[in-house]
């Protein structure tokens, strides 16, 4: 137990740190240079695009945030559906002109859901959590926590989840460890946590296609 509130309480630091970086829609070009002072995921995103082009360029950033709509499937001995919505803190860039792959984006994403499962019990409840994703156009990672609730109306259960996920563009498949601060359903609720979650932001789709059709051209006009 007091390592799972540990681990709660590490990811908590982490994701309140990355989210003070974060101001909204709008972007930014950023030239040569590194300030470490003030690491933001953009700025690792710059690093890391730079070290596997090998060579320094003109760093294009772009920034949204917005509400969208949630879903998921989840299986933890039952099946849970979940809905709900989460607030997306995106950040998109790309090294202009490289003759390499040096576009990617990153995600802080808090979020709150409710899950059901409809099988041989009826079961609801609700989940608060925070997920923060690195990616480049196709696939990246991703790790997250939550804290969920769970009833049938006479019992219930308590969990708190570091989840790990592999992000594939719209798509998230993830693995979460529970830990339990209370359980009186542990014939339907046990410790491991597969699922995979879709985040319908259109407007961040949108954007990100039109922020790589941009870096694209970039490297074609050179």
């Amino acid at each position: 137990m007091k390592r799972a509130f540990i681990l709660f309480a590490i990811l908590v630091c982490v994701f309140g740190a990355q989210a003070q970086s974060h101001d909204g829609d709008g972007h930014e070009h950023e030239h040569d240079g590194h300030d470490h002072s003030h690491e933001t995921p953009g700025a690792l995103i710059r690093e890391v695009s730079e070290m596997v082009a090998a060579q320094p360029g003109e760093w294009v950033l772009y920034k949204h945030t917005g509400l969208a709509p949630r879903f998921g499937l989840s299986t933890q001995k039952g099946l849970f559906a979940e809905a709900g919505v989460s607030l997306d803190f995106y950040q998109l860039g790309y090294t202009g002109a490289s003759e390499y792959v040096s576009f990617g984006y990153s995600n802080l994403r808090p979020y709150i859901s409710g899950e059901i499962m409809v099988g041989r019990k009826l079961l609801g409840g609700g989940k608060a959590g925070v997920e923060y994703i690195r990616s480049t156009p196709i696939v990246g990672m991703a790790f997250g926590g939550d804290v969920s609730f769970y009833t049938d109306g006479r019992n219930e259960a308590v969990t708190l989840t570091p989840r790990l996920m592999l992000s594939l563009v719209t798509v998230e498949v993830f693995y979460g460890y529970n830990f339990f601060l209370h359980n009186k359903l542990t014939r339907w609720i046990g410790h491991h946590r597969f699922g995979v979650s879709m985040t319908l932001n259109r407007r961040f789709w949108r954007r990100k296609k039109q922020v790589y059709e941009e870096y694209y051209n970039s490297y074609q006009e050179e």
